[in-house]
């Protein structure tokens, strides 16, 4: 696939440099000169322009893809600016990183409706895990208020089978998959740990000592799963 990642400070650079590294085609753009010469070697191509400049803009191949990144994280009005001129020129999707709560409600009027917030990400990430402590591995945004968890087995579930514990009712959240350990051999020999995944999801299995649970639920709820 082809991305356009337009700012190219951290944030940028970082979508930039993975995507990259996952088999897509990126452009980096920035006004930077420095900020474009540290990954012109690490992505297919990076350029120096003014993005608030419809001619500078227009000169893009904003149609070739397939998703446009915007990821100012200082500046409003380059920014809101630079949003703007990519819908007047008929961009594709656009994917906007939102700098504040005004911010968000601008380009949403702009008529931008994928928003990345990379501060808030962090936050509620942090939350997660301080509020399930050791339990916690990762965690996933699905929308403001619901989130996925993959989360250890606490301790007294091992043993018990889904029915008997029953996650909706007694922890507020919802069971929807288990990842099982088994251990393999690889080509020579040496013992290794693979992950699969349960997704079909019965009440009479049972919990395992290395099981890893995936939920879905409200963030709210996540200390009665450390208070078990």
């Amino acid at each position: 696939m082809k991305y356009l990642i337009i700012g190219l400070s951290n944030l940028g650079r970082s979508i930039a440099e993975n995507l990259t590294r996952i088999g897509n085609e990126v452009i980096g753009v920035d006004i930077d000169l420095h900020r474009v010469d540290l990954v012109k070697q690490t992505i297919s191509g990076a350029i120096a322009l003014d993005t608030t400049d419809r001619t500078a803009l227009s000169t893009l191949p904003l149609n070739e893809m397939d998703a446009i990144i915007v990821t100012y994280g200082k500046d409003f009005g380059t920014s809101v600016q630079t949003v703007s001129l990519l819908k007047s020129l008929d961009a594709g999707k656009l994917i906007v990183r939102s700098i504040s709560p005004i911010h968000e409600t601008v380009i949403r009027a702009i008529g931008v409706t994928e928003i990345i917030s990379p501060e808030q990400d962090f936050a509620a990430n942090y939350a997660s895990q301080a509020a399930l402590g050791d339990l916690f591995k990762h965690w996933y945004r699905v929308t403001d208020t619901h989130h996925l968890y993959k989360i250890k087995t606490p301790s007294v579930l091992i043993g018990q089978n889904i029915g008997t514990i029953n996650f909706e009712e007694n922890f507020g959240v919802r069971l929807v998959g288990i990842e099982r350990a088994k251990e393999t051999r690889n080509l020579i020999g040496l013992k290794q740990t693979q992950y699969s995944v349960i997704d079909h999801l019965t009440n009479e299995i049972t919990l395992e000592e290395n099981d890893l649970l995936i939920l879905f639920g409200k963030m709210e709820v996540l200390h009665k799963l450390a208070e078990v």
